[in-house]
This record gives structure tokens, sequence and C-alpha cells, in this order.
């Protein structure tokens, strides 16, 4: 009776109520504000994790939306229902819905069978299908091997065209195994786009909907190791016996090269040798036997450079050297476009920029007399701001504008210079704009890299964006946003230091940051400008509630909408607001585990701020750092940053304090002692225990002298040493301590 009177009362005052033909009818010809009837077959329940339905009849499909859940018409409506709903037309980011005003849903039959799904290419998915249940035959996906996460997108290809799907949080795919060979896979042509124009994704339901009929399938992600100049391994496993083959080379079109087991296995792990340092190659896996075969798609590896491996970090802010564990954070304060211009300076050959805005004139200065003297300049810009610097460019020099789909969302901000030179080839990332605001006021990092694989790696992110490697754009072949392939290597070897390296909106990104918090084994620190994704909002409250571990956090932009700073407060996460203070937290890194190389220190950073718009839309970059040094300097800005709120980081997590130059009196049994300090050409160091390894640092983290305590005193003769500050390191027993010196 509710629904019969709820559907005479809109008879009554709707001012359009008319009952469509058919959906077609509906799509053509009745706009958003109409108030229709239509009916369909339901082709999706509550696998997909959204209060969605999607319902088809012969002539097209399209989106039904109750609002939160279908509480208000009874049971919600399963696959196979045929129902007819009456409400009112909507659009939300390009997707045409019913709802979510809805007046009447009635389910007239059960268990009706589902439309054939239409059978198509990855570019022939457009309006005309939305709606419809889809079909893609030879489908790859670039992040096989990884896990499915919620509210992500995954790239595939078929038959040579690229194409997305869209998992959204809730899905039964959560946590399963994204393919790694060839499938069929089906779903649900939807959409997103902030315009309206493109953004077209497939919702894959379950399982069923990525079908395999391979007697033989790789059954993990292809990882690579044992990374040298001149070699390294990649490894897989399948679900039944296979031989092990790779075929390689220096393009994805020309994998000339392979290399081969023939025995017969599950467990597959083959060597790459006589390959050259700082090179990028292309490679699948393969494994047959005599039922079959199954491959992967063709992913980018990086071998070792012959580079310095040389990292920096600079920060714009103060930063605390009481947390410093024998090396002092660099603060540039308002001369950070110095050191960043003092870079593209050093370049002689090539300089690739890809930045958000600028309009900081020593940077332009920097970017024309790299022109003027001959360096090869390229320019990505992001669309729709201002850029005024780039006015100011010599007008030789070309630029590209980031537009496409979905819209604007060039908010890259990195620069390489002289990729092809081992002893040049730099990369300059991090949260920073090229703007003066953003160099000299707002609290930024930097983080610079001298390796050529690297430098390589992100050029071949930028040519994708560029449309190729020539001197001026491609505007025909150019791609931004979810258009990119995954087609740039993961994993570096730096310095001796993994380095892990991520493209947005193709390379899950937020998966990586969620890894990299889900490993915390002691401690995480995190500073953001915007943190709205729920997933890794709960990996910070799941390393909070861990006996063992300790999250602390700020985030800038506290009341923005679908915010985690309340979700983080309510769980009693140590998450403090930067909102609304001067100047602005534009951060977004986090930092695993500072003490300690066994528990492998992280630091996550670049221009990826923890949002889906970061996710799904715009170009990013993200670094993950695997690098107790490298961690240390982050947190010396980081506990800078809680002493401007007021907030000592030692009366909320003390653990660090083994791990800090200039804490000595703690409560061990080695107590280290230093005299005298400041120093001259003797440095006397005592201690109560007798046979303990000590070690003296310069400020960069080198070892300039070493030895152990025979005795409860040594002295160490220091008069080569430059003058500055030191860090004497005492270790006996697993237990540490360290203590700063002054050597004049």
């Amino acid at each position: 009776m509710k629904y019969l009177i709820s559907i005479v009362l809109t008879g009554l005052f709707a001012t359009q109520m008319l009952a469509q033909d058919n959906i077609l009818d509906l799509r053509q010809n009745y706009g958003e504000g109409s108030s229709v009837t239509i009916t369909g077959i339901v082709i999706n329940g509550d696998e997909m994790g959204s209060s969605v339905r999607y319902i088809q009849d012969e002539t097209g499909g399209v989106a039904i939306y109750p609002g939160a859940d279908w509480s208000d018409f009874g049971t919600a409506p399963l696959r196979g229902d045929e129902i007819t709903v009456s409400g009112v037309v909507t659009e939300y980011n390009g997707l045409l819905e019913v709802g979510p005003d809805l007046t009447s849903v009635s389910v007239n039959s059960s268990g009706n069978a589902l439309p054939d799904p239409q059978i198509v290419g990855p570019t022939d998915l457009n309006e005309s299908l939305e709606g419809e249940i889809v079909q893609l035959n030879s489908a790859i996906f670039s992040n096989g091997g990884e896990n499915f996460e919620g509210n992500s997108t995954y790239a595939f290809t078929s038959n040579g065209e690229s194409g997305i799907i869209y998992l959204r949080t809730g899905s039964v795919l959560e946590g399963e195994l994204i393919p790694v060979g060839s499938v069929q896979l089906t779903g649900i042509l939807s959409q997103f786009s902030f315009t309206g124009v493109g953004g077209y994704q497939v919702l894959p339901r379950d399982q069923d909907d990525l079908f395999s009929a391979s007697p033989i399938n790789i059954a993990s992600t292809i990882v690579q190791d044992d990374i040298t100049t001149t070699s390294f391994s990649l490894s897989w496993i399948t679900d039944t016996d296979g031989i092990t083959r790779v075929e390689y080379g220096l393009s994805p079109d020309n994998l000339s090269e392979s290399v081969e087991s023939t025995d017969l296995t599950t467990a597959h792990e083959i060597a790459l040798d006589g390959l050259e340092p700082g090179t990028i190659y292309y490679a699948k896996a393969i494994s047959s036997n005599e039922d079959g075969s199954a491959e992967s798609g063709v992913s980018a590896y990086a071998t070792e450079s012959l580079s310095s491996g040389e990292i920096t970090v600079y920060f714009n802010g103060s930063v605390d050297h009481t947390m410093s564990s024998g090396e002092y954070a660099i603060s540039l304060g308002d001369a950070m476009n110095d050191s960043l211009a003092a870079v593209i300076n050093r370049a002689d050959h090539t300089l690739e920029m890809a930045i958000y805005n600028i309009n900081d004139q020593t940077m332009i200065n920097a970017v024309n007399d790299a022109y003027d003297r001959g360096v090869e300049v390229r320019y990505i810009a992001e669309g729709s701001n201002l850029n005024a610097g780039v006015d100011q460019f010599d007008p030789n020099i070309p630029v590209l504008f980031r537009e496409n789909s979905t819209g604007s969302g060039m908010h890259n901000k990195f620069i390489i210079v002289d990729a092809d030179y081992t002893d040049k080839a730099t990369l300059v990332t991090g949260a920073t704009n090229l703007t003066t605001g953003q160099l000299i006021e707002d609290y930024n990092n930097a983080i610079i890299f001298q390796d050529e694989s690297l430098a390589k790696g992100y050029r071949v992110e930028f040519n994708e964006m560029w449309g190729g490697d020539e001197s001026n754009p491609n505007l025909a072949n150019s791609v931004f946003g979810e258009e990119k392939l995954i087609n740039t290597p993961e994993k570096y070897i730096i310095g001796g230091n993994e380095v892990e390296v991520y493209f947005s909106p193709t390379d899950n990104a937020t998966g990586a940051i969620q890894r990299a918090i889900e490993s915390t084994d002691d401690n995480l620190y995190f500073a953001t400008l915007a943190f709205t994704r729920d997933e890794l909002g709960q990996a910070v409250i799941d390393v909070n509630n861990n006996f063992f571990s300790t999250a602390v956090g700020m985030i800038e932009m506290e009341s923005a909408t679908g915010s985690e700073f309340s979700v983080l407060q309510d769980a009693g996460v140590a998450v403090y607001s930067h909102e609304g203070i001067s100047p602005i937290l534009h951060h977004k890194y986090c930092i695993v585990d500072i003490c300690h190389e066994s528990n492998d220190p992280i630091v996550v950073t670049g221009s990826h701020n923890w949002s889906s718009s970061a996710e799904n839309v715009n170009d990013e970059n993200t670094v993950v750092v695997h690098s107790e040094r490298i961690a240390n300097l982050y947190f010396q800005e980081f506990a800078a940053r809680l002493n401007d709120l007021g907030v000592d980081i030692l009366n909320i997590d003390n653990s660090i304090l083994d791990c800090v130059v200039g804490v000595n009196e703690l409560d061990t049994e080695l107590n280290l002692t230093v005299f005298p300090n400041p120093a001259n050409n003797m440095l006397n160091i005592r201690t109560d225990k007798v046979g303990g390894d000590v070690k003296i640092f310069d400020l960069l983290g080198n070892v300039v002298w070493q030895g152990q305590m025979n005795s409860k005193q040594t002295s160490v003769d220091i008069s080569a040493l430059s003058a500055g500050v030191y860090a004497v390191e005492m270790t006996n027993n697993g237990q540490r301590l360290t203590s700063k010196v002054i050597v004049q």
C-alpha cells in the first residue's frame, strides 16, 4: 500500500511523469530533473560494494541509485530481478542515474537470465554502452600479481587498446589477486568524469568476471630481485608445473632477447645477465607445458646505475637537530629556490620538467639560462593554472599544457637533468611547486637523487605525457591521467637503497602508501596537506592499535569534505590539525620506523596527496625510499612541525630515544661520554662497559672513524677531520647510544 500511495502522489504532483518506452528512450529524451518510470533486469547485486544497481533491457542500461541503502523499499534488488523504478533523472560525474530521489521500486519477477554481454574493445567504451554488461577479450592488467584494493582504478590492455576498471570499497574482489595473464574481462560500463566527458570504466562484479580458460596460469606478481649494474632476476609462481622463460629487450615492442629453463616447476626464477648499467629493460614472463601457455604483460625493469647514488633532502622550514641520528637535516629557509635553481644550472644537455605551477623568478631565470646555453628544454604544465612563470619563458621553449577528457590535473612536481649522463643524471621531486610562496613560505620538502636509472625512469613517464621523445610535444600521442600505461620501473637500487616509484593514476600509488604504513614495526609519522582516503585512515588506525607501534600525524585540511582527521582522532590516533596556521603544511610524506635498519625504515614522499583525486584523476608521482638515513632526516622536520604546535614528540613516543643524537643520559648500562667537547686534535670516548663498537659519522652519514672499546676509555686522533659537527655512536649487545661532538 505504501508504494501504491507513493505512485499516486507522484502522478498528482510531478511536473513530468511519463512511462518511457525503454531505457534508450530515457537516455535520449529525458534529461536531468525529469521524472521517469523505467523497467529492466538488474545486472548486479551488492557484490560491488555499493547500493547502486544497474538495470538493462534490450535497448540499453542505466544506473539506479537509492541513496545510502534500499531500506525505504524493502530488500535490495538482486541480480536477475526485473524491477520497475520511478524517480528523478540525475547525473553524477558523467554517469546517468535514476535517483537518489526514487518514489517507487517494485520487483516484477526474479531469477531472470541476464542480458548477454556486448563484446567490445576499450575504444568502443562510450555513452551508448553506459550501464550495460560488456566483455573485453584478451585483457591483460598492468598491475597483474598485486592484490585488488577498494576505491581504486586498474589499467588493462585488450588487443593493443587501453582501458581501466574500477573497484569500489567493499567489493568482493578486494584482496583478490589481480590476474597476471590474459583473461576474458566482463563487467558493467560506468563513467566517472568531472567534466562529464570520457572517464569510462568497467566495473567487474566478482571473480567470474575475470575468466581464464588457460590450463596454466601465473598466480603471483612478477618479482624483480638481485638488482646489480649488469643483472637482475625475475621470479613468479604458476598454478601448475611449467617451464620458465623470459623475453626481454630495450623496447616494449621488441623483446628480442630471451632466457629459459626447461625444468618443470611452479616456482619460477631466472636471472638476466650481461645487461648494461643504468638501463631500462622491458620483459615478460612465460610459463608453458604440454597443455598450454601463460604469459604476463610487458613490464619495465631497471638495472643499477654507476651514478653516485647520492640522495639529498631539503626542507624550507625549521628542523629539530636534537632528533638527529648523526646527520643534520638541511633547512634552506628562503634559499630553497636558489638550491633547486642550482640543480637546473648544472644541466648541460637536457632538462625535462613536469610542474603544477611556477612563478618564482629565480626558477624562471634558471630555465631560461639553461635554454640559452644550449640545453634542450621541455616543459609540461597544468592546464588550469595561471602558470605566470611560463609566460616569461623564452618563447622558443616548448610547453605542453595538460588537458584531457577528465579535465586538468597535472599535479606533478619533478625535474629531470641530463638523464643520459651517468655522472650528471639527476631527479628532483617532493612536495613543492615552483612558486615563491611554496618555495619560501609554505612548509615543503624536496628530495634529489643523482642516479641515471631513476632519471631515465621518470623520463619514460615524461615522454608518455609529452607524446614522444622529440623536442616538441606530439599532441596526437600525448596521454595523461587514466589513459597512461604502467610502463616505468617500480624498483631501483640507488646508493645501496631500494627506491620504489609510482605514477598516478595508473600505478596504484595509494596501495603503495598503504603497504608502507602497514609495514610499521615501531613508529609511524605522517604530515599531509589532504587526507581523505579511508583505507589509508584504517591502516593508520591499525598501526596505532598495535600494542608495539605508535602513529602520530598532522593534517592541514582538517575540515575538508571526507577528511580522515576526526576518524583518526576518535580512534585514538595522536593526530594534530594544522588548519588555519600560517604557513600552510603542504607536505605529503610519511615516515616508517626511523630506528634500526632491520626494521626497514621508509619515507614516502612526492606530489601525491592522500586523496581520491590524486589516486584516480591527477598525474602524480610518489617515491618510497627505504633508508634509515632519509627517514631520520624527515623525522627532524616532522619533530619541528610538532614543536610549532606545542607538542613534544618524546611525550608521545619515546621509543626513538636510543637512535637520536644528544640524548646521552638514558636508563641503560652503557653510559657514553665524549670529551673534550668541542675537541681539537684528540677526542676521548668513555663507557662503563668494555667491548662496544664505536663509529664517528660526519653530517652526511659517512663513517670517518671506527674502532672497538677494548677498555673503558679510548682516545681517537681527530686531527685530520674538518671542523664541524660529528656524531659518535657506540653499540654493545644490541644497545646503542649516540652523542654529538663539535670538532674545531
